[in-house]
């Protein structure tokens, strides 16, 4: 609406007052002036009611661009920009412009939804028994795919970018019922216009009286876009975000850099929000890691000797193999973190890592990757890092560890909250959802600046048959699958150095949460710097940069001591937690617990035979959900319900929206609520075997050799056998490790 010339808005200007009684139109604007301060103050009172901060913000606000209020003989505000000459609203009317731009808009809008898929469970999770019962039951639904907003007449879910001056937002509300609006203005000039303009007022009293949510992210810079949009859908539900449409009212560079920003993170709200069984593992296994007096990093500053090292990141990505003779040159001349499986690689490419990384919480990791390793003095100096949601199996292999608080499980801040004294323990982030994410993370929190990535390619380049390094004897001698499953080629992305890459949701997820940790990091510290070597997909906030073009460098910097900057780790960056075992017992009351679940389970009852007040009932306990979760006593227990809950909840928002009838529709969403409501009650059980639940340990709860209870849907799946990630026996000829720097 905005790419008309000057000369245009000039002709438009000059056409109008030649049409018009001067006199008559100063009359006009006169009486148009003392309305829009009366509309301000009307509208002013309401925000303090319903949006006080909001009000308090543009009380007194101070406008950065000039722009004036005129109308023509019709008597309806518009906007000039006094500096531009330029309308805001290119037409006589902006009130019926905005409702036929409404009107074409919602003609053509389709409904849109997150679709899950069925889960493989290898360790036996009721969340998949529950997932997948309720993916089974929306499959089965006869889908209209190409619904239209209008023929449902009400959604959960609009994210709306630009507000300009508010006449739309009428016509939105007259055709359709929105449970939850998110508004985005990215200049909070025109939103301050439009409480002159728009009648406010009226608006945020209807939505208070028939119980819609609507939520203002105003003038947030791009960078700090994404953690406003999720903290809405925290507080009201994260299933919402499942189900959507998106509306943009004006276009110009801010609105394009505004849905630029949304569509990149956008999934990330409901892609990784964890669930009910794995918050009972890594709560156990944590309490282990206390109790076995293993180390936790501490949050003092990495020494000003050590901060400025540089380190390596190195994964199993194929792209290795190119690298391979740099590292083995320089690696003493950086702190060597090998992710994962790349310890394999870098075992039998003679390259001693200082740090081994682990992401899983699993069981059978550390046999399957440490223990077949033929030297197992190799591992013995090395220093494992890992979350307090690492298995002993795993730990096991390492005489010295250096364990970080996740702070996306719930269990260290609950912790934390009764012993502040753990404050001192350093949080990582964004270490999700594969071990080179949680290998960058690990970097940026012990403090280091200057962060280099091999082998972390998040996919392959087209044409290539790898996915992992020709030296992990891991894929290529012991038949671990790197196909199908989380490497299910789903995307084609730009490549690091160019060309193309195939690459998974998982990988894809990855890349996305690398640029972003980086993005947020950097706003704490600018002399945060990673440079990517790896020829895999391109990822943000990170330099392209060859192995060759780092040797001039390299070649010149002094080695590490090694021995003493371990010595420092262990003695210094780190320390034992002392807290004994019975105040963990007291910690997590299933009596507490259970009456959280009954009085959720209450919330569920009769439930309504309409789509908008259904809506409503995942919205009345997402927010019972969100609030348990800001009091310390109950902070724990309403995270560990959230994910699963909000997981069922976006299949029965898929359920209601499946096709125009709505009574089909609630017939469907009732079908899974069902399962929902059987969850809460098995939750119970499970949750009365804190602090004994460490993964596959759990198995023992399971005697009948089911996961759990029948539901109201189907039987109880089979308990899984032991999964096994090995395939093939090899003898490995490599029985003694030796450093190479060939």
């Amino acid at each position: 609406m905005q790419n008309n010339t000057k000369n245009e808005n000039n002709s438009f200007n000059n056409q109008e007052l030649s049409a018009l009684n001067l006199e008559e139109l100063k009359k006009i604007q006169s009486h148009m002036y003392v309305f829009l301060e009366d509309r301000f103050c009307n509208n002013l009172e309401t925000f303090k009611k319903y949006y006080p901060e909001i009000a308090k913000r543009f009380d007194k606000y101070t406008p950065v661009k000039s722009f004036e209020f005129f109308c023509t003989q019709n008597g309806i505000p518009n906007l000039i920009f006094t500096k531009e000459n330029e309308f805001f609203y290119k037409t006589e009317d902006p009130i019926a412009y905005c409702q036929e731009e409404m009107d074409n808009f919602l003609s053509t809008a389709k409904v849109q939804q997150t679709k899950y898929q069925l889960e493989f469970d290898p360790y036996g999770q009721i969340h998949f028994k529950y997932s997948n019962q309720a993916v089974e039951i929306e499959n089965s639904l006869p889908r209209n795919k190409d619904l239209l907003i209008k023929d449902v007449k009400s959604f959960p879910n609009c994210l709306m970018i630009g507000c300009g001056l508010g006449y739309h937002l009428a016509r939105l509300y007259e055709q359709v019922e929105i449970e939850n609006l998110v508004l985005v203005e990215p200049d909070p000039d025109l939103f301050y216009a439009s409480m002159f303009a728009f009648d406010w007022s009226n608006l945020l009293e209807y939505l208070h009286e028939s119980e819609h949510l609507l939520h203002f992210i105003i003038g947030v810079e791009p960078e700090l876009l994404f953690l406003e949009l999720e903290s809405c859908y925290k507080k009201s539900g994260i299933f919402l975000s499942g189900s959507w449409f998106t509306y943009i009212h004006y276009v110009n560079d801010e609105t394009k850099r505004t849905w630029d920003e949304i569509k990149r993170h956008f999934d990330q709200i409901h892609d990784a929000i964890g669930f009910f069984d794995d918050h009972l593992f890594a709560t156990s296994q944590g309490i282990e890691l206390i109790t076995n007096r293993h180390k936790f990093v501490l949050k003092k500053p990495l020494k000003n000797e050590y901060k400025h090292l540089p380190v390596f990141v190195i994964g199993a990505g194929p792209s290795l193999d190119h690298d391979i003779p740099f590292l083995r040159k320089y690696q003493d001349k950086a702190i060597v973190m090998a992710c994962g499986t790349a310890i394999d690689s870098l075992y039998h490419a003679g390259i001693k890592p200082d740090f081994y990384i682990n992401l899983e919480r699993t069981f059978n990791v550390g046999d399957s990757t440490l223990g077949v390793i033929p030297d197992q003095k190799f591992l013995q100096d090395i220093i494992i890092v890992a979350s307090d949601t690492c298995h002993r199996n795993t730990l096991k292999y390492f005489k010295n560890s250096a364990i970080f608080a996740k702070n996306d499980e719930p269990f260290f801040p609950y912790l934390t909250s009764y012993y502040p004294k753990l404050e001192n323990i350093q949080e990582i982030k964004l270490s999700n959802p594969v071990v080179g994410n949680a290998g960058l993370a690990s970097a940026i929190y012990f403090g280091f600046e200057n962060i280099y990535l091999f082998g972390i390619d998040n996919g392959k380049k087209i044409g290539s048959n790898k996915m992992h390094s020709s030296f992990t004897a891991l894929y290529a001698k012991r038949g671990v699958v790197d196909q199908g499953g989380p490497y299910q080629i789903e995307k084609i992305l730009p490549g690091n150095f160019g060309g193309q890459c195939e690459s998974s949701f998982f990988f894809a997820m990855s890349g996305h949460n690398i640029g972003f940790l980086l993005q947020m990091e950097k706003l704490n510290n600018n002399k945060l710097t990673c440079y990517n070597c790896s020829d895999g997909i391109f990822m943000e906030n990170t330099i392209a940069t060859h192995s060759e073009e780092l040797v001039k460098d390299f070649s010149s910097k002094p080695d590490i001591d090694k021995h003493k900057f371990s010595e420092y780790v262990i003695g210094e960056k780190t320390a034992e937690l002392s807290l004994p075992l019975q105040d963990f017992r007291k910690l997590f009351d299933s009596v507490k617990f259970n009456e959280i679940c009954q009085k959720a389970l209450g919330i569920l009852d009769n439930l309504p035979d309409n789509r908008v007040d259904y809506a409503k009932v995942m919205v009345k306990l997402s927010e019972y959900i969100f609030a348990l979760t800001s009091y310390r006593e109950t902070f724990y227990y309403g995270s560990v319900l959230n994910g699963s809950i909000q997981n069922l909840f976006i299949l029965v928002s898929r359920a209601l929206y499946h096709c125009s009838d709505e009574s089909k529709c609630i017939e469907g969403a009732n079908r899974i609520m069902n399962l929902v409501k059987d969850f809460l009650k098995e939750a119970q059980e499970l949750f009365s075997y804190l602090p004994d639940y460490a993964m596959w340990d759990h198995r023992k709860y399971f005697e009948n050799g089911l996961v759990g209870k029948d539901t109201s849907y189907g039987k109880a799946p089979p308990f899984p056998g032991k999964f096994e990630i090995i395939r093939t026996q090899f003898d490995d000829p490599m029985k003694t490790f030796m450093k190479r720097y060939d």
